[in-house]
């Protein structure tokens, strides 16, 4: 058969099925045959080595790209498969061994395959700097940081301009507490400012404070990753008036995770006689306690782990929902592809994230007054959709374990001023740490109790507050703990000490929940301004402050006079039962008004505005 009496009988299919499904009925007519391999071949140009007078670099390209469409689509076996294919014809192609390997490294059994991609790109060209960049990325998938670290040297060293190496390696160093980059960060940055390059949105937020730089970070992402065109309106099918507006919570932390210790208390409340909720997750399939319970508490619950994002499109749209709900951003594990396509007349990107996803088909982000005031509206694609009090929701009935430990059971000095550190490890910079070795200074018989997460770095944490002329041993370094116990521990502290770029999010809630008292600093971008909005939902305002100055003498303060001490930790334990932070049905009742503005504005055909409750 030549190729083009197959484009005749594709042409003919087309007429029949339409032009989505025209490829996939073409294949199953001639299952099993000869011509079903020929004409996958010519589906994606691999037939023979090129289509005729095809330069070879288009034709490499147009392979590139329809695999990274069918990966970002869930459809990454598909992608192998082609890759493998076209390896066969042009197997000395770096670039498509470098693809073939990126698809390979997101499952952990394919794992040791990539890295025989990539080692194969390397001895091609071993000094092409994206290649020592895709082996340090599957390090650091493998959790081998030392090696990945490493492995991003390299690859800046080849090429300076490799902005994704230079921000991969400055994260894993600052989760490992070793900021020898961090003179040079401001150096690394520069090529970023004001440009369109691309690279990971997350891993910049402890590293600069900037809501505009973060804006065009998630925007140069979303349009390397998709088309990012703005969605047109939903064409559907009208259901009945009158009917329970369906919210569709899209995530894959519906297990034991921040994000459902924070939404438990939501779940719990929706208004059934109004709301009917729909649970999409494309997690582990975790079986834990939380799990469960979301399950129970979804009126639809679709576990959509193993399906492609357009499978996933399918099932949202003909679940007729009215509102979808991203719950990741730019995190680990998020399905960004599919809002891009829309998969609800309304769309809105929710407490996942702090920062906007850059995706012009996302309608609204949920914040509040303090996390993005008028004046930095224009740091978000999306528009606002505004909370009475704080954007993020708190489970009232989190439970405190009763183990009777105490701080020497941790490690802590019993008379100490005990200064607490519990956000994650590569939140924390020079900038922060500088100040917390000063009030160690300045505060005797005090220290620094440290979360170190699951790997133990506080070697390198005790080395820097030696140069800082501070005793190494009175950092103390503590692990993960069940959340309960956690809740606990917290409650040994004296005092919270923030982190600048990225606050304390979840765990700024609960150190007020355990009644411990927090500093914060306000800063620029969402991220910096999310233990302000807590404080100040829970009423206590007087401890957020707006420079590094000012966060110094409050913490000082709170540190030396004990009576001042004993009255903030007085306010402290009020907001539990006072507060507006702790009022998970008022959370619920207000989340619920703003969806349906959202709702009832689509309804009336008209455009997503910023909108608040008055």
């Amino acid at each position: 058969m030549t190729q083009q009496s197959a484009n005749n009988i594709l042409s003919e299919y087309k007429k029949q099925a339409g032009e989505k499904q025209a490829f996939s009925a073409f294949v199953n007519g001639v299952q099993g045959q000869k011509t079903a391999q020929m004409a996958y071949e010519l589906k994606h140009g691999i037939r023979g080595s090129r289509f005729d007078n095809e330069d070879p670099k288009e034709w490499v390209k147009r392979i590139r790209k329809e695999c990274t469409k069918l990966g970002l689509g869930g459809e990454r076996k598909k992608a192998i498969v082609l890759l493998r294919k076209a390896i066969a014809l042009d197997e000395n192609n770096t670039m498509l061994n470098l693809e073939l390997g990126d698809l390979l490294s997101n499952d952990d059994e394919t794992r040791v395959e990539a890295l025989k991609f990539y080692m194969k790109a390397l001895r091609l060209e071993p000094q092409n700097s994206v290649v020592y960049l895709c082996i340090a990325t599957l390090m650091m998938r493998m959790e081998r940081e030392a090696e990945a670290i490493d492995y991003f040297e390299l690859a800046a060293g080849f090429d300076p301009k490799n902005t994704l190496a230079t921000t991969r390696m400055m994260h894993l160093k600052s989760q490992r507490q070793d900021w020898s980059f961090w003179p040079k960060v401001n150096q690394y940055l520069k090529p970023f400012v004001g440009s369109k390059r691309m690279g990971d949105p997350f891993l910049f937020l402890p590293l600069i404070d900037d809501g505009q730089f973060q804006k065009e970070r998630s925007i140069a992402m979303a349009d390397f990753a998709f088309e990012n065109k703005t969605a047109g309106r939903l064409q559907r099918q009208k259901r009945q008036a009158g009917g329970k507006i369906r919210i569709g919570y899209f995530s894959s932390d519906f297990y034991n995770h921040a994000t459902m210790h924070l939404m438990r208390g939501v779940f719990e409340n929706h208004d059934r006689d109004q709301f009917q909720i729909y649970v999409y997750d494309y997690g582990t399939n975790a079986k834990d306690a939380e799990s469960m319970r979301v399950r129970q508490l979804a009126d639809v619950y679709h576990d959509v782990a193993k399906s492609t994002g357009e499978a996933i499109i399918d099932r949202a749209r003909n679940d007729m929902l009215d509102i979808a709900i991203d719950m990741k951003g730019f995190t680990r594990g998020n399905r960004l592809e599919m809002f891009e396509k829309r998969v609800a007349p309304v769309q809105i990107t929710y407490l996942g994230y702090p920062g906007t996803t850059g995706l012009r088909a996302m309608d609204y982000m949920i914040g509040d007054e303090v996390t993005i005031p008028k004046a930095k509206q224009k740091h978000f694609c999306e528009k606002i959709l505004y909370m009475p009090n704080c954007y993020q929701p708190t489970d009232e009935n989190r439970f405190i374990a009763e183990t009777g430990k105490t701080r020497a059971d941790h490690g802590l000095p019993e008379d100490a001023f005990v200064f607490a550190s519990f956000n994650g490890a590569y939140k924390v910079t020079p900038s922060e740490f500088d100040i917390w070795m000063e009030l160690l200074k300045e505060v005797e018989n005090s220290v620094l109790w440290f979360y170190v997460g699951q790997r133990d770095f506080s070697d390198n944490l005790r080395a820097e507050a030696e140069k800082r002329g501070v005793d190494g041993s009175r950092i103390i370094a503590t692990g993960r703990l069940d959340p309960a116990e956690h809740l606990e521990r917290m409650k040994h502290a004296d005092l919270f000490l923030d982190a600048f770029a990225v606050n304390a999010h979840t765990t700024a809630s609960e150190a007020i929940w355990a009644g411990v008292p927090l500093v914060t600093k306000l800063g620029d971008q969402f991220a910096a301004r999310v233990a302000g909005s807590i404080l100040t939902a829970a009423g206590l305002e007087d401890l957020v402050t707006k420079t590094p100055h000012q966060y110094k003498a409050l913490a000082l303060r709170l540190a030396s006079d004990p009576a001042y001490l004993s009255e903030v930790k007085h306010s402290v334990e009020n907001a539990r039962s006072k507060s507006a932070l702790f009022d998970s049905v008022g959370y619920t009742r207000d989340f619920e008004a703003l969806l349906t503005k959202a709702h009832e504005r689509e309804i009336a055909g008209k455009s997503p505005r910023h909108m608040g409750l008055s």
